[in-house]
């Protein structure tokens, strides 16, 4: 198996993703889109109807971060 992980984050980390950083979610896996960008697949945090997301690695941030 191919695992990727990036060299701060690794895959069940707990993030923040969105437009203000508001919303949790856990990484899932890797990948890379068709131009060679890295990008993430997060599964929100609660789960319920929601559907995976896959989002670009830089428009992410550490769930730590805010907690300070």
């Amino acid at each position: 198996m191919n695992r990727k992980t990036g060299n701060y984050f690794k895959t069940g980390d707990m993030i923040l993703y969105g437009k203000f950083k508001s919303s949790k979610g856990k990484i899932v896996a890797f990948s890379e889109d068709k131009w060679g960008s890295p990008t993430i697949e997060v599964e929100p945090i609660p789960k319920g109807r929601k559907k995976n997301k896959i989002i670009g690695l830089f428009r992410i941030w550490h769930s730590s971060i805010k907690e300070s």
